[in-house]
């Protein structure tokens, strides 16, 4: 089950619904995201590994490709409060 941020109860995410979400085991991107885009939930059933599932919208691929060109650019205040934010997630749920 993976909980949703901005609900209290816990809800089901697929895992290999590719066409209305996005997956990624990489936080820098995760956190580049999150300034545009929804996170969804997280999945931490690989020890070690947290997988970050974001709801697919208009823009996210072209986004996702910029990062991986060094083309994306955010504030860098929000992308360090979005890392801050993705760890407590990790951490504090179980």
């Amino acid at each position: 089950m993976q909980k949703q941020p901005q609900d209290k109860e816990l809800t089901c995410l697929p895992l290999d619904d590719a066409d209305h979400y996005f997956y990624s085991y990489d936080i820098g991107l995760v956190a580049c995201l999150l300034d545009t885009f929804e996170l969804a939930g997280l999945d931490k059933a690989i020890k070690g590994k947290v997988l970050f599932i974001i709801k697919k919208e208009k823009g996210l691929d072209q986004a996702v490709k910029n990062y991986w060109a060094f083309k994306a650019s955010v504030d860098a205040q929000s992308y360090f409060n979005q890392l801050r934010r993705l760890k407590n997630q990790i951490f504090s749920s179980n």
